[in-house]
């Protein structure tokens, strides 16, 4: 993590309420960092149990399974090693399969909110299922058993817990020194957004103008995270190197490549990518869906 900022030049109020020179105060109160804190209670192998989750961004895919690797590591019988994924959206909370053997369904109060998964049933697919409050992620799209064999969790904000949420700096009782404020760095945007089609289903991103490399791949590091279900898209298989009107040059890192309008550009190549054209992330195997992405402009 890398903090962008500038340090204040005057001194805090004191408790009248005035400053060094007799005037208001300081006008910018310090702003500590914050972020909202995920409480997940986890039924599995291991029994119940409390995890939690200091920071939750939003938008970035949590992931839950067997495997070390894991953000949430479950404790199942038959639990794959990257099981399903989670991520905050405008408030909500949401999650879907990632390829596992035996998919997942969200219950609340005994009812099936809705599954995803290759279980999944006649719609199949790995569907996006909105996570309400008190609905709990059981690991299984339609087997029924204990929790050592298909582990559950439930997940908490801080709201849900009525505590707010979890200061990273706590404030400081007294201020010895002056206060400095945290500036928020800003992305400059470009007028280009990518629109993706995955397992997952169908969402927008928009395209910063700096920094670049936008990079593009499985790995939760990529500024566009690809499902986990795409097999033959490389953990970071492509990047957006530079923007122009109209087009963008991309850099392809992939072993199996991407290609656009039937032709493949192979590992080790760049090329000019047009607005309106359908690019293909590697290749689909067996009956995973392609991966396609769309540049366009925004509206």
């Amino acid at each position: 993590m890398s903090l962008k900022g500038r340090w204040s030049d005057v001194d805090a109020a004191p408790a009248g309420g005035k400053d060094k020179n007799g005037g208001g105060g300081v006008g910018a109160p310090r702003t500590p960092l914050a972020g909202r804190s995920l409480e997940v209670e986890i039924e599995d192998a291991g029994g119940s149990r409390h995890l939690t989750l200091p920071v939750v961004v939003p938008g970035r895919r949590y992931a839950v399974g067997a495997g070390e690797g894991c953000d949430i590591v479950v404790n199942g019988r038959y639990t794959s090693r990257r099981h399903c994924e989670i991520w905050l959206d405008n408030g909500a909370w949401r999650v879907t399969d990632s390829g596992s053997t035996n998919g997942i369904r969200v219950e609340l109060a005994g009812s099936v909110q809705g599954r995803s998964g290759p279980n999944a049933g006649s719609s199949g697919g790995a569907s996006v299922i909105e996570v309400v409050p008190g609905a709990r992620i059981v690991l299984s799209g339609l087997a029924r058993g204990e929790p050592a064999e298909y582990p559950r969790l439930l997940l908490r904000l801080p709201g849900d817990l009525g505590v707010p949420p979890t200061p990273l700096a706590p404030a400081a009782q007294a201020l010895t020194t002056p206060a400095t404020p945290i500036v928020a760095t800003r992305l400059r945007a470009s007028a280009m957004i990518v629109t993706v089609r995955m397992a997952s289903g169908e969402r927008s991103v928009d395209l910063p103008a700096e920094p670049l490399p936008f990079r593009i791949g499985r790995s939760r590091n990529q500024a566009l995270v690809i499902d986990w279900a795409h097999e033959g898209v490389s953990g970071h298989h492509a990047d957006i190197v530079e923007l122009q009107e109209g087009s963008a040059m991309v850099a392809v890192h992939g072993d199996n490549g991407v290609a656009v309008a039937g032709v493949l550009h192979a590992p080790g190549t760049r090329f000019r990518w047009q607005v309106g054209e359908k690019m293909e992330l590697g290749r689909a195997i067996g009956s995973e869906p392609e991966c396609t992405l769309v540049l366009s402009r925004r509206p």
